[in-house]
């Protein structure tokens, strides 16, 4: 707790400064060349902190050429990789040095992310320019000399409000450190906002504010609005990484909403039952009580647009008796009602051994707590949600390593999501300036607990497509599709 407080209290006047990497591209060139099926490659071992852009341009290669070569690279680099460059000057012929004997290393890799080239890369003019970052938080530094943490051992970080999001933060400095190695410059200037809107309004009225290249904010909704408008007005772009309403986009095209929609499900639900469930008994159970029930029939819609065929029944009844003893069944059940999903999965588990029968419970069966955990695995229940977090991932588990050495403390999701916000963003100003919006739906990067998808209708603003899907099997939580 203590840490965090000697923290909390050096957010006031907060000012960071991110200077990029200073390195002579040239020093980092290899003078290791072996011929390899006739052609003479540079054998370049990557040193923590480079990215593949800046190798490339060390040996004066093309990009594209480089990953040609070496497609592994497609999928990040890391640090003792080995990497062949085309020699293209044939005065560094007489440079030939045979290969060293490198063993494998074990550790835990990469360290970050790695960068991949875009088709949009004409638009890369941001790698050369410093740029200024509001960080925008419900931090409540007013309570901090308050607390007493000595004679409230027994409450939890979660109990002072201005511990509640404190970990987005922390998150978001591991990303910020890991991409100063990649050479961003950045200014990153840190708010305390909460309900307040006077003093929201105060605040945009700093001068510092109309030279802003990326808000990002959690922000209270009436909060969100305003900076949103100020944001609209003075051409930058602004991140909303916890919001599910969908109007935050609303008329404002510079609005960049993380979590999806629950409509954004449906799509990408058929293009899972086409590549994970093929020639399987697609059954769409229609609870009368949910509150959209035009939804199955868009489910029905996009999964024939895929040739994927499903049959849509009232309840689960007759879902039941519609399945099939000949092969696989998916029911796809629409209920955001606990009790409606115990019943049914009290009534499947009684019939488990007649059929093999996966369930998929829409729109968000994590957030139902109290379903039984035999009952999941007996059903093999997969559940769609924006985030999963894959604690046997070697990145994740990397993080963790960060983290807890950072801040002697586990991460919690908001951490992972204050890693992954800041990471994709920062690298898409970096990589393509502040008007990054006509590059982004084509940015793709591996990120710790979900996937970035950002599509844009209108003149409205960008919203992430992206769901993940897990299933409960033997009694562990395992990603689908990846």
């Amino acid at each position: 707790m203590k840490r965090i407080i000697i923290l909390l209290s050096a957010f006031f006047f907060l000012f960071i400064s991110v200077t990029p990497a200073q390195e002579n591209l040239k020093q980092i060139r290899s003078n290791v060349i072996e011929n390899i099926n006739g052609k003479d490659y540079y054998i370049h071992t990557v040193k923590k902190g480079q990215t593949l852009y800046m190798i490339s341009k060390a040996y004066g290669a093309d990009i594209d050429e480089v990953i040609k070569e070496n497609p592994e690279v497609k999928e990040g680099i890391y640090a003792e990789q080995k990497i062949r460059i085309p020699v293209n000057n044939p005065a560094d012929q007489s440079k030939k040095i045979p290969k060293p004997n490198i063993p494998e290393s074990n550790e835990l890799k990469p360290e970050v992310p790695a960068e991949v080239e875009l088709p949009c890369k004409q638009i890369d003019q941001g790698r050369n320019k410093s740029y200024n970052v509001a960080l925008m938080l419900p931090l409540v530094l007013g309570e901090v000399l308050n607390m007493d943490v000595e004679n409230n051992s027994s409450r939890s970080e979660n109990d002072y409000r201005s511990l509640r999001f404190i970990q987005f933060y922390e998150g978001f400095r591991i990303a910020v450190d890991s991409l100063e190695k990649t050479g961003i410059s950045l200014k990153l200037y840190v708010y305390d906002v909460d309900k307040d809107t006077s003093r929201t309004k105060r605040m945009l009225r700093n001068p510092e504010m109309k030279n802003m290249d990326l808000i990002i904010g959690l922000l209270y909704q009436k909060n969100f609005q305003l900076v949103a408008d100020f944001a609209q007005k003075n051409g930058i772009n602004i991140i909303n990484p916890l919001s599910e309403r969908e109007q935050i986009i609303t008329d404002h095209s510079r609005v960049f909403k993380v979590m999806p929609s629950n409509a954004s499900q449906i799509s990408h639900l058929a293009e899972i039952l086409a590549n994970e469930f093929p020639d399987q008994n697609i059954v769409i159970a229609r609870n009368r009580q949910y509150s959209d029930l035009n939804v199955a029939d868009s489910l029905n819609m996009e999964c024939s647009k895929r040739k994927v065929q499903t049959i849509i029944t009232e309840g689960y009844g007759p879902a039941i008796e519609n399945l099939s003893k000949e092969k696989g069944n998916v029911m796809v059940v629409f209920s955001e009602n606990k009790v409606y999903a115990i019943e049914l999965l009290t009534k499947l588990n009684e019939i488990r051994n007649d059929y093999n029968l996966t369930i998929i419970g829409l729109p968000r069966w994590d957030k139902l707590d109290g379903l039984e955990t035999d009952y999941l695995v007996n059903m093999k229940v997969h559940v769609m949600a924006p985030s999963f977090i894959d604690y046997q991932d070697k990145d994740v588990k990397k993080f963790v390593l960060n983290f807890q050495d950072h801040y002697k403390t586990d991460p919690e999701p908001l951490a992972f999501q204050g890693f992954d916000v800041a990471y994709y963003f920062l690298s898409a100003l970096q990589k393509y300036g502040k008007n990054f919006g006509q590059c982004i739906p084509e940015l793709h990067m591996k990120s710790l607990q979900t996937d970035f998808r950002f599509s844009q209708s209108n003149d409205n603003g960008f919203e992430n497509q992206h769901w993940e899907m897990y299933e409960y099997e033997n009694y562990q939580l395992k990603r689908v599709g990846k």
